[in-house]
This record gives structure tokens, C-alpha cells and sequence, in this order.
């Protein structure tokens, strides 16, 4: 399950509408595509401030164990899988979402070959995910989800093997975000 706190919701029939910001001459928009996963096992303890540099300073290797991982890939977040119950006096409750993350991978060398082969064991992971424009998400403690990763080899010659990834999380709400500080 995600990590990020819930907003404060309210408990009356009253929904809360915050602020909102649209500009007219100048919007703020965000580019899509996932490009980079950072990944490790789920028993890694959490930084102290993902939008802060020095706190991946030392967390982060391609090969020490206990470390964080940085795949470079092709992915994205299409919208969530949500279930509703209805309830009396035409009431509906919104259940837990289901997001999926997926991802390729087309570095397919022999130690990204063995990679995919150690996470077919299976087990649980923490993730962050950030955008191609410089959005991380994850915030401090990053995602916690099950992972799934197949290598797909294609019909043509022309096509490249890959690995195809999906990240799976269950959450009320969306995953925090910030500024990569990559970015």
C-alpha cells in the first residue's frame, strides 16, 4: 500500500473543494512517460527527504546489495482500477484503487537477464517511479508493491527483445509527488 497520508476528509454529506489554480496564458502541464523506476526490497527502512539530493546519497547502487536500484525504462500509469459499492439511500462507497505501473525494459544484457530471473522469485518491493518531464513519486518511504517482469522476444528481426514489468499497489489515494531531485 501506498505510504502517503490521506488528506483530512470530511465526515458530513459535505464534500470538501479545494483550491484550484488554472492560468489562462501560462498552464502548468505535465509530460508523460515513466523513465526511471528506483527500486529495492521492501524490508529497505525509507529516506529522510526524497526531494532532498544527499538523502540518496549512499542509498542508491547498481550492484551493492540493500542498495536502491535504478531501472531505466519505458512506462506508464493509465488511470486506476476502482471499485464501487452501492449503499443505501443511493449512497456509493469508493473502495481502494489498484494501480498499475507498466514498464519495459530494453536493456536486455546478461546481468538485466538475471535480474528478471531473481524477480521471478517473487516477494515485495518498494518503488519510486519518476516522469520524463522530473516528477518522482513515492514520497519519503516510497511505494510498496508486488512486481511482475516476463521477457517478451518478438517474431521479427527488426524488433528488439524486452522485458515487460507491471508494479502493483493498492491505495486510496494517488502516490505523493515531487520534484525529482535529479531533475
Amino acid at each position: 500500500m501506498s505510504v502517503c497520508y490521506l488528506p483530512d476528509c470530511p465526515t458530513t454529506c459535505s464534500g470538501t473543494v479545494e483550491d484550484v489554480d488554472f492560468n489562462e496564458c501560462a498552464p502548468e502541464t505535465h509530460w508523460g512517460e515513466v523513465s526511471k523506476i528506483y527500486l529495492v526490497d521492501a524490508s529497505f527502512s525509507g529516506l529522510v527527504d526524497a526531494e532532498d539530493l544527499a538523502s540518496w546519497a549512499g542509498l542508491t547502487s547498481q550492484t551493492e546489495d540493500g542498495h536502491i536500484r535504478t531501472l531505466t525504462v519505458i512506462g506508464d500509469l493509465p488511470e486506476a482500477e476502482t471499485t464501487e459499492t452501492p449503499l443505501s439511500g443511493d449512497r456509493i462507497a469508493i473502495g481502494f484503487k489498484t494501480f498499475n505501473l507498466n514498464f519495459t525494459i530494453d536493456e536486455t544484457n546478461e546481468t538485466n537477464y538475471q535480474f528478471l530471473r531473481m524477480l521471478e522469485c517473487g516477494g515485495k518491493f518498494l518503488i519510486w517511479f519518476e516522469t520524463s518531464d522530473g516528477i518522482l513519486y513515492g514520497g519519503d518511504f516510497g511505494i510498496e508493491v508486488s512486481l511482475r517482469l516476463n521477457m517478451i522476444i518478438p517474431r521479427e528481426r527488426t524488433a528488439l527483445v524486452t522485458f515487460e514489468g507491471k508494479a502493483t499497489w493498492k491505495s486510496l489515494s494517488s502516490p505523493c509527488r515531487a520534484v525529482s531531485p535529479w531533475y
